[in-house]
C-alpha cells in the first residue's frame, strides 16, 4: 500500500537533547532509530522477567511482559502497514509501550499507585505520604505539584526519558512522537478510585511538537488497539492451557460475540474448533492454535478495514495533500474524537466519530475471558503475594533508603542538586556525579539525607517525596525473581 497522508510527520519529530545526537547513517530514520534504542535497553531486556498474568515460572509457555510486547508489535505492524501509516513509528511505540510495567503485573502496578498517592493509607514508614505519619502534612499547595502516584504506561515515558541514562539527564533520547505514543497506549488515569497520577506532568515539553501542540499520531492508536488485540487472544489461550475455560466454554464465547463480523474461512475454522471440543480426547495445540488464528484474523481484518475508511474519509473531508498534511497535525489533537476514534472496529457513523457498537461488543469478549482467569483461585494468590512483597520492599528502603543500589543514590542526588548542594556536594547532572566513587557518592548522600538540623533541606516534603519515587523507580525496575529475592534477602 502507498504511504498514507495521515502517517506520523517525521519532518516535527525532534529530541529533547538535540546535543547528544551523532550522525547516522542515511539509511536509519528517527523512528527506526527510536526503535534500535527501545530494543537494546536495559529495561526492555528486563521484560522476560516479569509477569503477564501468571507468575513467571510457573509454565514455560504463558505469556510474560516480553512474549506480550513482541505480539503487540507483531500486530501493530501489520495493521500500520495495511493502512499505508509509519511501520517504523508503530514498532518504536509498541516495543516500548510496556518499559515501565512491575513486577507481578497489574496488582504490583495498583499497590505502587495507593503507596504513592496523597494520604496513601498503606503504611510505609518516614513517607511524606502516609495518611498517619504526622510529620509531613499534605497541603493543598503541595498536591498540585506533579509527585503521585504510579501508572505503567506513564513510568514507560519516565524510564524512556530519564532512567534509562543512555543519552545523559535524557534518558534514550527518543522522539517526541514516540514517547507521546507510549504514554497515551493506555489511559493516564485509573477508572476507579486509584485516580489520576500528576506525575507524568515534568515530561510534557518531551511530547511536544511546536506551539505547544502534542506530538499525537494515528500510529499510537493503532498500537493502543493492538494491545487489546494482543491481549484478548493470549488471555484466552493463557485460559485454555490453565484450565479456567473449556475448550467448548471458549468456542461459545467466540460464536455469541464475534461470529458477526468473521469471514468465512474464520467460521469454518470455528467450525472445526467446535467438532474438536465435542470429543473426549482431541488435538489441544491444534485447537489452541485456530482459537488464536481465528481471534487475530478476525480482529486485525475488522480494524483494518474500518480504520481505512475512516482515514480516507478524514483526508477527504480536509483535502489534504503533500504540501497540507503537515499543517493538519498542527491545528488537531489526538483528543478530537473523530480523529481519536479513527482506529477502529467501526466505520464512522457520523461526523463526529463517535465510539461504535462493535468496540464495546469485543470489550466484552475481553471482559469475559479475563473474568475466568484474572479471578481464578491462581492468579489471586499471586496478586496478593505480588502486593504484599512490593508493600514490604517499600517499607524496608524507605526506613533505610541507604539499602537502595548506586543508581538509584546517584540519580537522588542529582535530581535533589539545589538541596543537597548547601551541604557540599554537587551532582549538577549524571555525567559529574558519574565521575566520582560509589564510596563518595553514597558518603555525600549519607550526609545530606542524615542531617540532624531542624531546617534541613533533606527534611522538607520535595526531598522526601524524590526519595519516594527512586524507591518506587526501583521496585517497579524489578523482575518478579528479583523481587522475591530482594524480600527474603530484607526479611529471611
Amino acid at each position: 500500500m502507498s504511504k498514507n497522508l495521515l502517517r506520523a510527520p517525521i519532518e516535527l519529530a525532534h529530541r529533547v537533547n538535540v546535543d547528544k545526537e551523532t550522525k547516522t547513517a542515511s539509511y536509519r530514520n528517527d523512528f527506526m532509530r527510536d526503535r534500535d534504542r527501545i530494543m537494546y535497553c536495559n529495561a526492555f531486556r528486563r521484560l522476560d522477567g516479569k509477569t503477564q498474568i501468571y507468575l513467571i515460572g510457573s509454565d514455560d509457555h504463558r505469556r510474560n511482559r516480553l512474549t506480550h510486547t513482541l505480539e503487540v508489535a507483531q500486530i501493530a505492524r501489520t495493521i500500520s502497514q495495511a493502512l499505508g501509516l509509519d511501520e517504523d513509528l508503530t514498532e518504536a511505540i509498541a516495543l516500548g509501550h510496556d518499559l515501565g510495567h512491575t513486577p507481578f503485573g497489574h496488582a504490583g502496578e495498583r499497590m505502587l499507585n495507593r503507596i504513592m498517592i496523597p494520604e496513601s493509607t498503606v503504611k510505609v514508614p518516614e513517607s511524606p505520604l502516609y495518611v498517619g505519619n504526622t510529620d509531613y502534612k499534605i497541603c493543598e499547595k503541595r498536591l498540585e505539584k506533579p509527585y503521585y502516584g504510579f501508572k505503567h504506561n506513564l513510568q514507560s515515558v519516565r524510564v524512556a526519558a530519564l532512567l534509562e541514562n543512555g543519552y545523559g539527564d535524557s534518558g534514550l533520547n527518543l522522539t517526541n512522537y514516540t514517547l507521546w505514543g507510549m504514554m497515551h497506549h493506555s489511559n493516564l488515569a485509573y477508572r476507579d478510585d486509584d485516580g489520576a497520577p500528576n506525575y507524568w506532568s515534568v515530561f510534557t515539553p518531551a511530547l511536544l511538537v511546536e506551539n505547544g501542540q502534542q506530538a499525537w499520531s494515528f500510529e499510537a492508536f493503532v498500537v493502543a488497539q493492538a494491545d487489546e488485540i494482543a491481549q484478548w487472544h493470549h488471555d484466552l489461550e493463557d485460559a485454555l492451557r490453565s484450565g479456567a475455560m473449556s475448550a467448548s466454554a471458549v468456542c461459545g464465547k467466540i460464536r455469541e460475540i464475534l461470529i458477526g463480523i468473521m469471514s468465512e474461512s474464520d467460521k469454518r475454522c470455528l467450525e472445526e474448533m467446535e467438532q474438536d471440543a465435542e470429543q473426549e480426547h482431541y488435538d489441544r495445540k491444534h485447537f489452541v492454535t485456530l482459537a488464536s488464528k481465528v481471534v487475530v484474523n478476525t480482529l486485525v481484518t475488522r480494524i483494518v478495514e474500518c480504520s481505512n475508511q475512516n482515514l480516507q474519509k478524514i483526508s477527504s473531508v480536509h483535502t489534504l495533500n503533500e504540501n497540507t498534511r503537515l499543517n493538519f497535525f498542527r491545528e488537531h489533537t489526538g483528543d478530537e474524537p473523530y480523529i481519536k476514534n479513527a482506529i477502529a472496529f467501526d466505520a464512522y457513523k457520523d461526523a463526529d466519530g463517535a465510539r461504535a457498537e462493535t468496540m464495546e461488543t469485543l470489550e466484552r469478549f475481553g471482559d469475559a475471558i479475563r473474568t475466568e482467569i484474572h479471578h481464578s483461585p491462581e492468579v489471586e494468590r499471586m496478586n496478593a503475594k505480588g502486593m504484599y512483597i512490593i508493600r514490604k520492599l517499600f517499607q524496608a528502603y524507605a526506613t533505610h533508603p541507604q539499602q537502595l543500589p548506586d543508581i538509584s543514590i546517584v540519580q537522588f542526588m542529582v535530581e535533589t542538586h539545589e538541596k543537597n548542594s548547601t551541604s557540599g556536594a554537587n551532582y549538577p547532572d549524571m555525567a559529574s556525579a558519574y565521575k566520582l566513587s560509589s564510596g563518595r557518592v553514597r558518603s555525600d548522600f549519607d550526609a545530606f539525607w542524615n542531617d540532624k538540623n531542624k531546617n534541613a533541606e533533606s527534611r522538607k516534603f520535595s526531598a522526601r517525596v524524590c526519595m519516594m519515587r527512586k524507591i518506587c523507580d526501583h521496585i517497579a525496575s524489578m523482575t518478579d525473581h528479583y523481587a522475591i529475592e530482594e524480600y527474603e534477602k530484607l526479611y529471611g
